[in-house]
């Protein structure tokens, strides 16, 4: 007995061995997937894009205040430039309407009944009389904040920086219309201006 225990003792070794033999000379193949992630950045409002306030006395000022927020999102490893601007619809197409008088930055609204001419939108960038700029009343631009900015007074617009992750840029226009801006001879109706944050430096 002692024999045939010994060989089968032996047997289950060699076994063994043997499986362990396989095990050492298996393989491993592996393939390497890359993708590339491009520069990213996205722009959108959280507020409503139309947004509306009523006029309350015969002086030209507002209800309330308009405010609006761009959310950036960006995996841009340095700091981005957008660029914060407003336009009106005058005779003349699709015009510039931020504007600076006196250190103060305006927003100049144009009537959507009667469109107004462009020389009265220039009229009123350039502080004339109320007299002549129908159809166009502006308002102030009482702050803009979440990200650095300045305004360049060449481009009619606020450069906005923004750096990598999400960033929301928040726009306050005020209730004090620009005196200079709004007359008798108005026409009554909505007024519009179109306030928009982008990547490109039209």
């Amino acid at each position: 007995m002692n024999i045939l225990k010994k060989a089968l003792v032996a047997c289950g070794i060699l076994i063994v061995s043997t499986i362990q033999g396989f095990a050492a000379e298996t393989h491993t193949m592996s393939t390497e997937f890359t993708i590339q992630v491009p520069d990213y950045l996205q722009i959108r409002p959280l507020t409503s894009p139309v947004l509306t306030a009523y006029v309350h006395n015969r002086f030209g000022n507002l209800y309330a205040p308009l405010t609006t927020t761009f959310r950036v999102t960006t995996n841009a490893t340095q700091t981005k430039t957008l660029y914060l601007q407003a336009n009106v619809n005058t005779d003349g197409g699709y015009e510039p309407a931020m504007f600076e008088q006196g250190g103060q930055v305006y927003i100049a609204f144009a009537s959507l009944k009667k469109i107004p001419t462009s020389s009265a939108l220039s009229n009123c960038k350039m502080g004339s009389s109320p007299k002549d700029s129908p159809g166009i009343v502006a308002y102030p631009v009482t702050s803009v904040y979440g990200a650095e900015h300045k305004y360049i007074r060449g481009k009619n617009k606020y450069e906005v920086y923004v750096d990598k992750g999400i960033t929301d840029v928040t726009v306050n226009v005020g209730t004090n219309v620009l005196q200079s801006s709004f007359a008798g001879n108005d026409p009554r109706g909505f007024y519009q201006a179109v306030l928009s944050l982008t990547e490109a430096d039209l």
